[in-house]
């Protein structure tokens, strides 16, 4: 009586091991996934060369905007004005979005949709310990990224796309 006690416990833990399972790319899966992955390298690139070329457009834009647009406290907004401080990620999104032109707005959008893409991505793929290793993100950076996929910065998105590209992954 007691055999059949602990075999079926050990039945249901095994269960529980194939449903908690990590889902992986492979075959036609992988191929239907190729597209998206050229997609989303295709947007970050263009986000990098994006920010080198608005950098120009920011400085005018900061100069009109009010304190309460830019992300952090009011004196960070403040240094952030007057640029002694970085702006973020999200600060650029908001500029364009309020003195971009409609181009601008929907590659900002279109690059927000990519990282939330990356992020999937990154869920269902296998070894991903090597593919982090050799894009030189650590664990604390992605599990940072995948809990707020807005943190994603362009040169790391090209950087995890390329190594997937390479490992055909």
């Amino acid at each position: 009586m007691r055999l059949t006690t602990q075999n079926s416990i050990f039945a249901f833990m095994a269960k529980q091991k194939k449903e908690i399972g990590k889902v992986t790319l492979s075959g036609p899966e992988l191929d239907a996934q190729l597209p998206h992955d050229a997609e989303i390298l295709r947007i970050a690139s263009q986000y990098a060369e994006f920010e080198k070329q608005v950098d120009q457009q920011v400085n005018e834009w900061l100069s009109k905007v009010e304190l309460r647009h830019l992300s952090g406290s009011e004196k960070s907004a403040y240094l952030k004005k007057l640029g002694h401080r970085p702006l973020t990620n999200e600060d650029l999104a908001t500029l364009v979005l309020l003195y971009g032109s409609d181009a601008q707005k929907q590659f900002i959008s279109a690059f927000e949709d990519a990282k939330t893409k990356l992020t999937a991505r990154l869920a269902k793929t296998a070894n991903l310990g090597l593919v982090l290793k050799q894009a030189g993100v650590n664990y604390n950076t992605y599990y940072n990224r995948v809990g707020k996929p807005d943190l994603w910065k362009p040169n790391e998105m090209i950087e995890i796309m390329t190594v997937l590209k390479r490992l055909k992954l």
